[in-house]
């Protein structure tokens, strides 16, 4: 009890109670009395720092320094190389939302059975470039496209159509938590 009494002390600044009163009513509906902020204490703000602001080319040196060691942006042209040099056909790439095997929501690259120049193929090679470069577009808005290329070099699975059923090549993004609501 001692600590919370502490903590309260800390929290309201200045005015230091040795004792904290009574509350008089609830500070939110249905909270115990015990969570409750007794009404004569008012919480006040840090004290602001007298730090100056930066100035204009402060901001764009620091802006431009963060910016560095950004990946090179991958473009469709980039992609559908890629794919071409490391299956030998011109297979379809989605990003795709799923779970990993710890339940937390992740996107991958999906290299699909399917490709440009297959009788069943269902896009022409105009909509077949759009949807390579709107996949590349976000490859290199998330900063994946430096991981793109070296997974892509070094994958041993292939896309396959087979008995057992369509198998896609799946590349995990290494995207932060914070983009992924984004997608």
């Amino acid at each position: 009890m001692s600590a919370l009494l502490e903590r309260t002390r800390l929290r309201v600044g200045a005015a230091r109670p040795r004792t904290i009163p009574p509350c008089r009513g609830p500070a939110r509906a249905g909270a115990p009395a015990r969570f409750q902020r007794p009404r004569g204490l008012v919480a006040r703000a840090a004290p602001e720092d007298d730090r100056e602001e930066p100035s204009r080319d402060e901001l764009i040196a620091k802006l431009n320094k963060s910016l560095e060691g950004l990946d090179e942006p991958m473009d469709g042209e980039e992609l559908k190389s890629l794919v071409m040099e490391r299956w030998g056909r011109a297979y379809d790439t989605r990003i795709c939302r799923r779970r990993d095997g710890l339940g937390a929501m992740r996107l991958y690259l999906q290299v699909m059975w399917k490709y440009l120049g297959q009788r069943s193929f269902p896009m022409s090679e105009e909509r077949y470039d759009e949807q390579l470069g709107a996949v590349a577009e976000l490859i290199s808005e998330w900063g994946c496209a430096d991981q793109i290329r070296k997974e892509i070099a070094e994958c041993e699975k292939n896309p396959v159509l087979d008995t057992t059923g369509a198998n896609a090549v799946m590349i995990a993004l290494d995207i932060q938590d914070g983009q992924l609501g984004d997608f």
